[in-house]
């Protein structure tokens, strides 16, 4: 909050720094996520030990959330900077590629079906 009001009250004198204070901001806050992911991971990880699925089918879970993660700061920062085009681009790119981690989960579930029928 305090990076906010600081970029909002320096904006209008030099827009160049805000950006910097947003980025800056937004790594520090990035940062303290990922420690704190560490721990709903070993959680998520040992509820999955639970069930009999593949270590592959839940690694490829937390690609697919890191890539979302990822392409939301990163559109962000691309929006702040006023590059709406990039941001949109870098959305895009994180949709397709969340889609192809996919595959190999849609694959498993299509052949768990299939194997009831």
């Amino acid at each position: 909050m305090v990076a906010a009001i600081l970029s909002s009250f320096i904006r209008k004198e030099r827009a160049e720094l805000s950006v910097v204070i947003g980025m800056t901001a937004g790594m520090i806050i990035f940062y303290y996520v990922l420690t704190q992911i560490s721990v709903v991971a070993r959680f998520i990880t040992e509820l999955l030990d639970m069930v009999a699925i593949e270590e592959t089918y839940y690694l490829q879970l937390f690609k697919m959330l890191g890539v979302a993660y990822v392409a939301e700061f990163a559109s962000s920062i691309c929006r702040d900077a006023g590059h709406q085009s990039i941001a949109g681009m870098i959305e895009l790119f994180a949709k397709i590629l969340i889609v192809a981690l996919s595959v190999p989960g849609l694959v498993f579930l299509v052949e768990t079906l299939g194997s009831f029928v």
